[in-house]
């Protein structure tokens, strides 16, 4: 065994003393295997490639307007390059997994959508007609705006998990909201997407933990205690410079039931309005109950879905209920783009550069 130890330290170059640094050195890189350079890429790509592979093959349970709302889990660890002088996550690390749980989530559910509106705004603009012929360049998915709440640390090397889903979307914006939770705490009864998957049975946790589980939880409430923090982000679907309403695609990806004959869908804009106004007295409701002590409480415990019906489906009312109570919370969001208008850009007085 010691002979074949030394031909294995001599073949991988860790004979000798420079070799104990050269072993130190590559245990320390595996265990901060994802703050190596790329790393994160090779995340997203693996992401990518597996959602796009699953899309394609015939899969007992395809998204639908019962999946639209459900979360999807991906888990890690906080290794110790991201952890800051404090010993836990450092608060810019958090967007990196969210990153992650955001592509994989609008993969799954859209990667139909995309494909489909694509296609149809390209027809489109060749013919001269419709949306298509409005908007020259490629069809994409923005980024348009990050956002985290902190609750508890992550220390280091600690085990959590992302739970991504859709908020809510209005005429330009597609809303995600993530939790990063401690594992083991929640367990999912059934895995929709992964029907070979073995959900477990929720535990009892009484009356508060059942109005959790059936997804009842009101602004009144405290947040699941599980929480180590709560992120949002807003993305667009553009064809140059014309904006694609989230409706479409969402309704090319089979997530929207039949929608009533009176009901329009928004048309195509280069400027686009929010959707805002239909929703103010709610939106005032919620901002009555925020108090300076409360205010984090009253937004992540207003942020959890409603995702179980009675009877099982989910009809075009019943996803409009669920995509305006989570546009309050975007609209309060959304507000701090007036933050713009603070920079003063004047070249007045400044403290100094440094």
């Amino acid at each position: 065994m010691a002979r074949i130890l030394s031909i294995l330290r001599s073949s991988l170059g860790f004979a000798g003393e420079a070799g104990v640094w050269k072993f130190l050195a590559l245990i320390f890189a595996l265990l901060n295997l994802k703050s190596l350079p790329f790393v994160w890429h090779i995340r997203l790509l693996k992401g990518l490639f597996i959602h796009l592979r699953t899309s394609r093959l015939r899969l007992a349970t395809t998204p639908g307007p019962s999946t639209l709302f459900q979360p999807l889990i991906t888990s890690s660890r906080s290794g110790s390059l991201e952890c800051d002088y404090n010993l836990h996550k450092s608060n810019s690390t958090y967007f990196s997994d969210f990153d992650v749980g955001r592509l994989e989530l609008i993969v799954s559910l859209c990667t139909h959508g995309i494909e489909e509106t694509r296609k149809e705004l390209a027809l489109e603009e060749r013919e001269g007609r419709g949306e298509g012929a409005m908007g020259k360049g490629r069809f994409e998915v923005r980024l348009g705006g990050v956002s985290c709440q902190f609750r508890k640390e992550i220390k280091p090397y600690e085990k959590f998990e992302v739970w991504t889903r859709v908020l809510c979307w209005d005429r330009k914006w597609l809303y995600v909201i993530c939790h990063f939770i401690k594992p083991g705490v929640t367990l999912p009864k059934i895995y929709t997407l992964q029907p070979w998957r073995k959900g477990r049975q929720q535990k009892d946790h009484g009356p508060e933990g059942n109005r959790r589980a059936n997804g009842n939880a009101t602004p009144a409430q405290a947040p699941h205690p599980a929480i180590f923090a709560t992120g949002i982000a807003k993305y667009v679907f553009k064809k140059g410079r014309l904006t694609i309403p989230p409706e479409r695609v969402l309704r090319a990806s089979q997530l929207l039931p039949p929608k009533p004959a009176d009901h329009k869908t928004p048309p195509a804009s280069s400027t686009p309005t929010p959707e805002s106004t239909s929703n103010t007295a709610a939106t005032v409701s919620i901002v009555d109950q925020i108090t300076p002590g409360n205010a984090e409480d009253v937004v992540v415990a207003s942020l959890k879905a409603d995702v179980e019906n009675e009877n099982g489906e989910w009809t075009w009312e019943k996803v409009e209920e669920e995509r305006k109570r989570g546009l309050k919370i975007a609209d309060m969001w959304g507000a701090l783009e007036g933050l713009n208008g603070e920079f003063a850009g004047d070249g007045g007085v400044v403290l100094g550069r440094y």
